[in-house]
Order: structure tokens, then C-alpha cells, then sequence
């Protein structure tokens, strides 16, 4: 058994090391907390980086509101273009979005606050990947948007803006967790994606809007750029691997004797 498993490890080793550098990757190529000034990838429109008052601390360790986020009244349009991007086959969306004030929902009067997420090489021409309602103002409103488990950080409380009391709640989410964020087909240079509450009942600033905090794009698909000409293994990895080689060989060789696969390679 012990001569097989070394003879294996020999003939498919290299091979499949071979291999995982060329298997799909995730590569990070946008990431911002907002709380410096405005990135330059972004085209906010009326959006601004305002505080993020009582959102602050919601979310997962590491993933968290705090500080600054990027706020943008309802039917204003937010853009994220990036330019240059490697081959992939699919893009990623990472974020906490806050809802603020009385979104209103899917329903009757007052009505029709989406949050609608386009993913394209234009603005003009994006496939929407997302679109659901959100509703704060009263618990008799439908919301469309069903978060998955752990994607709630808050729903229906004050955390600030134009509270407290009335329709002015807010809600917190992560929709970091949430799969409809996730593999979404693209395979361009260019990635442009927009981001906006519309419908027909979108109203000001001070009576309801949105947020964005922790925005992160990463690609799917990205082959390893590394040479192959380069070595397989550094530092740690190249000592892991040439223990076990030699641990095998003597445990082969303690049991059985000459190894014929050695004569064969060496």
C-alpha cells in the first residue's frame, strides 16, 4: 500500500500542483470603507459620505458600519466602474446596505421603494442582478426582500437620520451572505454597476434613503498569473512537501525494500 501511495504521489504530484495554478482563483479589485474621501471609481451622483450615527457596530466581526458610509437619496443613480480587469467568469458584490426612513415597499400608496443592482460594460447596458423592495415605515407594508440567515443586522428601529418616532425606522443588512450577490456572470474588461432605490415612491432626502459601507467586488475564474517557469513551492510549502516525500520513502523503503518507481524517475 505504502509503495503505491509513494509511486502515486511521483506519477500525479506535479501534475496536479500543475493544475491548481491554473484552476479558478478570487481576486480582490475593489474594496473601500468610505472613510477617506470619495473613490475615484465611484460616481455618486447626490450620494455623499455622511456618519453612519446608529448603524455603528452592526454586522459580523471584520464586516462591520462604522465611521463613514456612502448615503444616496431614493431615485438617485450610484456608479461603480472599473477599468482593466484580468480574464474571469464571474464577479462578486460584498456589502452592508442600510435602508433609512419610511421606505415604503411593494403595495399600494405610497408605494414602490426597489433597491435595484445593474451589472454590466455600461450603465445603459447592465443586466439587473437585483431588484426587491424594502419597506420601514409601517409593519402592514410588504417588503419583498427576504434575507438569507444571518443577512438581518436590524429591521425596523431607530438608528438615527430622520428619527425617531413616526415612519422614520430603519434596517441594517449584509448582503455579503446573500448567494444573489455571488457568481454573477461577467467576463469583460470593463465592469460597470449601478446601484439605486427607484419606483414610484421615491421621495427626498430627509424622508427616506439608503447607504452602502464595507463595498467589495472580487472576480471568480481568475487563472494564476504566476510564471510556470517559477517553483511550484516557497518557504513553508517546499518543506511540508519534501518531509512527507522523504517520510514516505523510508517508510517504503523500511518495509519493502528497493523501490522500483525511484529507479524509474531517478
Amino acid at each position: 500500500m505504502i509503495k503505491l501511495l509513494f509511486k502515486w504521489v511521483f506519477q500525479n504530484g506535479i501534475l496536479i500542483f500543475l493544475a491548481t495554478r491554473l484552476l479558478a482563483q478570487t481576486t480582490t479589485v475593489f474594496t473601500n470603507n468610505f472613510e477617506g474621501t470619495m473613490p475615484a471609481e465611484i460616481t455618486p451622483g447626490a450620494a455623499f459620505l455622511t456618519g453612519v450615527q446608529g448603524y455603528a457596530g452592526l454586522g459580523p466581526n471584520g464586516n462591520q458600519f462604522g465611521g463613514k458610509f456612502l448615503r444616496s437619496p431614493t431615485g438617485n443613480l450610484v456608479t461603480l466602474t472599473l477599468s482593466n480587469l484580468p480574464p474571469h467568469k464571474a464577479l462578486n458584490i460584498n456589502m452592508l446596505f442600510a435602508a433609512i426612513d419610511s421606505l415604503d415597499g411593494t403595495g399600494t400608496f405610497p408605494q414602490g421603494d426597489f433597491f435595484t443592482v445593474t451589472v454590466g460594460e455600461s450603465p445603459s447596458s447592465g443586466t439587473v442582478v437585483f431588484r426587491e423592495s424594502f419597506a420601514n415605515a409601517l409593519p402592514s407594508q410588504i417588503q419583498s426582500y427576504v434575507p438569507p440567515s444571518g443577512g438581518q443586522l436590524a429591521r425596523r428601529v431607530d438608528l438615527g437620520f430622520s428619527g425617531p418616532g413616526g415612519f422614520y425606522t430603519d434596517s441594517a443588512y449584509n448582503f455579503s451572505v446573500d448567494s444573489r450577490f455571488q457568481n454573477l456572470s461577467h467576463t469583460g474588461q470593463v465592469a460597470v454597476l449601478t446601484f439605486q432605490i427607484e419606483g414610484p415612491g421615491i421621495q427626498p432626502l430627509d424622508d427616506e434613503s439608503w447607504a452602502m459601507e464595507n463595498l467589495g467586488i472580487t472576480l471568480t475564474g481568475v487563472a494564476d498569473a504566476t510564471p510556470l517557469d517559477t517553483p511550484l513551492w516557497n518557504g513553508w510549502e517546499s518543506l511540508l512537501v519534501g518531509t512527507l516525500v522523504v517520510w514516505i520513502g523510508r517508510l517504503s523503503l523500511r518495509r519493502h525494500g528497493d523501490i522500483p518507481i525511484l529507479r524509474e524517475h531517478f
